[in-house]
């Protein structure tokens, strides 16, 4: 076979060969992935974070103390990551001193910064005010979370800033639990109180129950809810002090499958999902084929 002709055959080679290995690489990453599941405690105790096994609600291991800069504590009801960005945020308490703010954590440290404050507006007797007890992210980056005083209503948030501007009034007064979750396919899904389970309407903040869900550690309500794919899963936070949890997925219909007790005074979940590291190398092979290919064709 002539020189030209064996080198048109190892373009066409190296060409379906890199276009193959894309498309394996590409299918994969849709598919498989490492998720890694954190959770971080605020109810009754300091701010501390962990990453639990999603299948049986065990702890992993103790990422540090939820410290910023200064070695001030913040405990954490809420934890999101921006799908966008990859930055995990997370919701203060509103018992101490770091009140009802926006802070970002940095996943393999805990190194807490703040935001800003969520100046929601609603505050209790004492002038407390209002943080959110859950926050959820959309596919676009939106940030969303849900008031722990005034009713558990749906709030939107700035991540620049932290301000959050409520959308909606459920009609609900008081908010025990405030679990709130995305889907894939954009519905949102919450626990406002402890005997609810349903959807908020992302435009005008109405809450349209589904059940009353099922509760593991004997009481408490859901303080923390969040998705793996498809999945559901939410965090049954107890009534005892210092309070059990318990981690377990919910069906869109509301019914409830116990994973396993988890550690105690935990009060927000979030979920982190990292490509395959076969997915990966795929890709690179299949971006060095590329550059083999041009280098040969220059």
């Amino acid at each position: 076979m002539a020189p030209f002709a064996i080198m048109i055959h190892r373009r066409q080679f190296l060409n379906a060969a890199a276009a193959l290995l894309v498309t394996i690489g590409i299918l994969n990453l849709g598919s498989a992935h490492a998720a890694t599941l954190y959770a971080s405690t605020s109810a009754g105790g300091p701010g501390e974070l962990y990453t639990l096994d999603p299948t049986t609600g065990a702890m992993v291991s103790h990422v540090g103390s939820l410290n910023d800069a200064f070695g001030v504590n913040y405990p954490i009801t809420g934890l999101a990551f921006n799908p966008v960005t990859g930055v995990l945020y997370g919701s203060t308490g509103n018992a101490g001193s770091v009140d009802a703010m926006l802070v970002t954590i940095n996943p393999l440290t805990a190194l807490v910064t703040p935001v800003g404050f969520f100046n929601a507006g609603p505050t209790n007797s004492s002038g407390t005010p209002s943080t959110m007890a859950d926050l959820a992210f959309d596919s676009a980056g939106n940030l969303f979370g849900i008031g722990s005083i005034g009713g558990p209503q749906l709030y939107i948030i700035n991540p620049l800033t932290g301000q959050a501007t409520v959308i909606g009034n459920t009609g609900l007064t008081s908010t025990t639990g405030g679990g709130l979750a995305i889907s894939p396919g954009g519905v949102f899904f919450g626990t406002p109180t402890a005997s609810r389970f349903g959807t908020y309407n992302s435009t005008t903040g109405a809450y349209a129950n589904i059940t009353n869900p099922a509760k593991p550690t004997g009481g408490g309500a859901y303080g923390a809810l969040d998705f793996d794919g498809n999945t559901l899963y939410g965090l049954n936070v107890g009534s005892g002090s210092p309070p059990a949890t318990a981690l377990v997925t919910i069906s869109p219909s509301g019914v409830v499958t116990s994973l396993g007790l988890s550690l105690d005074s935990l009060d927000a979940i979030a979920f982190v999902t990292i490509p395959e590291p076969g997915s990966l190398t795929l890709l690179i092979l299949a971006g060095s084929l590329m550059v083999f290919r041009r280098s040969r064709k220059n």
